[in-house]
């Protein structure tokens, strides 16, 4: 079973700038074209990944066509998926921590970080580029 050391160790082996803001929670600074920080959380049984995105605004213009692209986009990805959390468009996550290895804590940010980086210029002009912080912002960055 993996463990809040194990996944340090993960942490350290990719070489990824990193925090722990909590027993068995980080939040991790990966380099990319946009650099949202993804939050890692042991909740036994499982270790759950997110990224805050965006929130919904309620002058979306035409949310199905949003809610079809996130649809669309999650087609792409292996690991993880858009959900939306209330009012917030999110990226997440979560693996048996059981059976979590290396590889698949690799996989999962990868997979994260290569979601942010292609996708997020299709997301952004659908929700009026209102990021979770309320300030115009694409997945914690400025637009």
């Amino acid at each position: 079973m993996a463990s809040t050391e194990e996944l340090d160790s993960y942490l350290i082996k990719m070489g990824l700038p990193y925090e722990q803001v909590g027993e068995g929670t980080w939040v991790l600074h990966p380099e990319g074209a946009h650099r949202a920080p993804i939050g890692v959380a042991i909740e036994a049984p499982i270790v759950l990944f997110s990224i805050p995105m965006f929130e919904v605004q309620p002058q979306t213009d035409k949310p199905e066509r949003l809610f079809r692209t996130l649809l669309e986009l999650n087609a792409e990805l292996m690991h993880s998926a858009y959900a939306l959390q209330g009012d917030q468009i999110v990226l997440s996550g979560a693996q048996q921590l059981e059976n979590l290895d290396f590889n698949e804590f690799q996989a999962m940010v990868e997979d994260m970080c290569m979601a942010l980086d292609n996708h997020i210029d299709r997301i952004a002009p659908l929700v009026h580029a209102r990021g979770v912080n309320g300030a115009a912002t694409v997945a914690g960055r400025s637009a």
